[in-house]
């Protein structure tokens, strides 16, 4: 036996065969460990333990559906099929008369990052540290956004994982198009962002092609995530497509040919100007640019639609658009208002997966958090959701006991800041604010490029603004309280209206219990929160997983709690470890393992002669 080591790198636990017992990990440390330095009494049973994070593995069924997630960014409803009279939609159109438009869908956040972080682990950034925007690393990330706080990335619960490494445990080809924005990972945007276990392909165009190429794909079921960065904020800001000519911003918005286009066919006339906006020109302008970029992106989903059924695969496929949070607008992005969380949402089934109570061009009207998004994922793919996630399978099962309430938060974004939390159900939103008395239109740098917060600012200095449209930019309440039937906008503040008392007490009381239940991290100061994740400053190193052998058979363990395995053969890419396998005669392994928020383990490199 010959044994190689490269770099000494992480291991993992989290991925071990479930019927392994506590025995057996004994026993393979007795008789045929070859790396580390054992497994503890102790260890073992933690590992043991952390099997349970992932459940029992699926049935790997022959039937079961791709899915593909398409998500926008920074769009509220401005979307023909959810009324919108401006919005030029024809694919999302044609799209929501296939399947089912979403009309209640919330996330829980008004911004990018803490709300993809609660997409993706199905549960609230408060609870995982995710809340602010964004947690910084050392790699020089994000330098601009941390001023507040100590260096650092956010560390979930040993019990948290994201969804697509469940589903790529239950049997799924999984691939990432250019963005993640996770708060644990190490990149918003570029490639290999991490952590490595989540994705068999994360780069700028990875697509179900890819796995056409795959030497482990074979007849497995692919999910993937596609993002669309047409709508984002940034569009709107002054000399953004000539930056993007210039190679100035994100290299991977390359990709995508609506980015080196610049259209007109939406008439400033036409659009709907917010009561909260002057109705000025230049807004109207801003307002019309925003419904062109929906009309390229839509062009973008169309696209997709084009070559999913070009390679015959769209009736085998889950098709599911939505939004990463509300409009990338002012007083929309970053608020808690609906016009920051609320989103559309559309779900396209083929019809041999079509739940019954969704008929072609129906209406769900109840009320849908992000976190219900990785439950009801798992459950399309049939693969046993863990009990931890905050959301639930809603759906495709209307039998469920709906919704009362969503829950929103908002805390440091950028250089200022935040935190209020809010409750809303189908009638009223409860906002409470934890630390009044301060602008709501605060100074953020970045969105200050807008020309929107130009001219409100403008107008605001000579009192040209009406009552409504100051409301943003005067000192907030501690407590706002809306009727969103009568005022969809959030303007009239019922909070202290006796009328409105008893709602006001219930949604109150149903906030703070929501709080307690999950956690709330904000109680604490980040520079607090980012040294319990990583007490001496810097990223805490995965430790390197172990290896034995038993007649061949190789099995990966780690002491790191929570971590996840990952490894590969000559030839191959990154392959998440879920069970022992065999290791042929010649053949070299190479193994890592990463915690999420910390760094990978160096790398470990196996082989071993046939006696």
């Amino acid at each position: 036996m010959r044994t190689s080591f490269g770099h000494k790198m992480c291991t993992t636990n989290v991925f071990m065969v479930r019927r392994l017992t506590l025995q057996t990990f004994l026993y393979h440390k007795k008789s045929n460990a070859v790396a580390g330095d054992g497994i503890t009494v102790a260890t073992a049973i933690l590992i043991f333990v952390s099997l349970a994070v992932f459940g029992p593995k699926s049935a790997l069924s022959k039937e079961r559906p791709n899915i593909l997630l398409i998500m926008a960014e920074d769009l509220g409803s401005r979307i023909a099929a959810f009324g919108d009279q401006v919005a030029l939609t024809p694919h999302l159109d044609a799209l929501s008369r296939q399947g089912t438009r979403f009309t209640n869908v919330f996330t829980t956040s008004g911004v990018c990052a803490p709300s993809r972080t609660a997409l993706v682990l199905g549960m609230h950034q408060i609870s995982v540290g995710a809340q602010h925007m964004r947690a910084k690393d050392l790699d020089g990330h994000n330098t601009e956004n941390a001023i507040h706080g100590t260096p650092y990335r956010a560390v979930p619960p040993p019990d948290a994982k994201a969804y697509p490494e469940y589903l790529r445990h239950g049997g799924y080809f999984t691939f990432n198009h250019k963005k993640h924005d996770f708060q644990f990972a190490v990149t918003c945007c570029g490639p290999g962002g991490g952590p490595f276990t989540i994705w068999d392909r994360d780069h700028a165009g990875s697509s179900w092609r890819d796995a056409k190429f795959d030497k482990t794909f074979k007849s497995r079921s692919f999910f993937g995530h596609i993002s669309l960065g047409d709508t984002h904020e940034g569009r709107k800001f002054p000399n953004f497509l000539k930056k993007v000519h210039e190679g100035k911003t994100f290299p991977s918005y390359k990709i995508y040919p609506n980015y080196n286009q610049e259209i007109n066919i939406t008439s400033p006339e036409s659009v709907v100007v917010p009561p909260y906006y002057a109705d000025t020109l230049l807004i109207r302008q801003s307002l019309a640019q925003h419904y062109d970029d929906i009309h390229l992106m839509d062009r973008m989903v169309g696209k997709i639609l084009s070559d999913l059924k070009n390679d015959g695969l769209a009736e085998d496929t889950i098709v599911i658009w939505t939004a990463d949070h509300g409009d990338g607008l002012p007083r929309a992005k970053r608020e808690i208002y609906d016009s920051g969380i609320k989103v559309p949402m559309i779900i396209r089934w083929p019809e041999k997966y079509r739940p019954d109570d969704h008929p072609l061009g129906g209406i769900d009207d109840r009320l849908i958090s992000f976190v219900d998004l990785a439950p009801s994922i798992l459950k399309m793919a049939n693969v046993q959701a863990p009990k931890h996630l905050h959301g639930r399978a809603l759906i495709g099962n209307k039998n469920l006991k709906p919704r009362k309430y969503i829950f929103a938060s908002r805390d440091r974004f950028d250089e200022q800041l935040f935190m209020e939390r809010a409750v809303r159900d189908k009638n009223f939103k409860y906002i409470r604010n934890y630390a009044p008395g301060l602008p709501g239109a605060r100074l953020i740098a970045y969105r200050e490029q807008s020309p929107i917060m130009a001219e409100m600012r403008g107008l605001l200095q000579t009192g040209q603004l009406n009552d409504v449209q100051k409301l943003w930019f005067a000192p907030q309440p501690e407590e706002q309280l809306y009727n969103l039937n009568e005022d969809p906008h959030e303007i009239q503040n019922l909070a202290d209206n006796p009328k409105y008392k008893e709602i006001k007490h219930r949604l109150k009381n149903v906030l703070e219990a929501w709080r307690q239940s999950v956690g709330d991290l904000s109680q604490m100061p980040e520079s607090a929160m980012a040294k319990m994740f990583w007490p001496k400053g810097i990223p805490p190193v995965t430790e390197s997983p172990t290896i034995s052998v038993d007649k061949k058979i190789i099995t990966l363990q780690n002491k790191t709690p929570s971590a996840s395995i990952g490894y590969k053969f000559q030839g191959t890419d990154w392959q998440l470890y879920s069970k022992p396998f065999q290791l042929a005669e010649s053949q070299v392994i190479t193994i890592k393992a990463v915690k999420y928020g910390w760094k990978d383990s160096e790398e470990v490199e196996f082989s071993y002669d046939s006696p």
